[in-house]
């Protein structure tokens, strides 16, 4: 593998780009320990050793001390480590470690996440806020289908909030604004119209 080069990114970064498309981010005493210089060759014993004796304890290191901060789905410390320059066999090894000691369960964290969630978000919404944070389609129904969201007992906790009583009687523009943005907020067609009929006289 050759060397490419060698760009700094900060006092204790640097970005390696090899031959072979692969591109590290490695700090100075790892290019000191392993000979890494700008067009010079790196053997496939001393990337072996490179990625066992740093960059693999680095990545667990790195996980770590992500998970301590918040519970991260699989995905997302996967993204974390591409993020930070980390290959594959170190990303891998890393979350497989994790997963081992029960530090990373997407199925238990999402558990935790929409049990937290159902009382304040309506299932649209959990779900999209899910998906992002990289948990499976499959992964999402499953557990928001186990877990009964009462979307409109939140929009009348909403409109109570905005100040809107269920006897009020008010008007196809203020029905449409509000019916607008519940809808932003993830809202069924069908909790929208059932309370917005109580609420107002002529909702459709």
């Amino acid at each position: 593998m050759m060397v490419l080069s060698v760009t700094s990114l900060d006092r204790k970064r640097s970005k390696v780009l090899f031959d072979q498309g692969l591109a590290l981010i490695l700090h100075p005493g790892e290019l000191k320990a392993f000979h890494i210089e700008e067009g010079r060759e790196l053997s496939r014993e001393g990337y072996e050793a490179l990625v066992s004796k740093a960059l693999l304890p680095r990545a667990k290191e790195r996980v770590l001390r992500a998970l301590m901060v918040s519970d991260k789905t699989e995905e997302q410390l996967q993204n974390l480590l591409s993020r930070e320059g980390y290959p594959v066999e170190a990303k891998e090894a890393a979350i497989a470690m994790a997963k081992e000691y029960g530090y990373v369960d997407d199925e238990a964290y999402g558990a935790r996440y929409v049990e937290s969630q159902a009382g304040r978000k309506s299932r649209r919404q959990l779900a999209l806020d899910m998906q992002r944070k990289g948990f499976s389609h499959s992964l999402v129904q499953e557990l928001l289908d186990g877990c009964p969201i009462d979307e409109e007992a939140q929009i009348r906790a909403i409109l109570e909030k905005k100040g809107y009583r269920p006897e009020d009687r008010l008007d196809r523009k203020t029905l449409g604004k509000l019916a607008g943005m519940l809808a932003r907020k993830g809202y069924s067609y069908e909790a929208i119209g059932g309370v917005l009929k109580v609420t107002g006289q002529d909702f459709d």
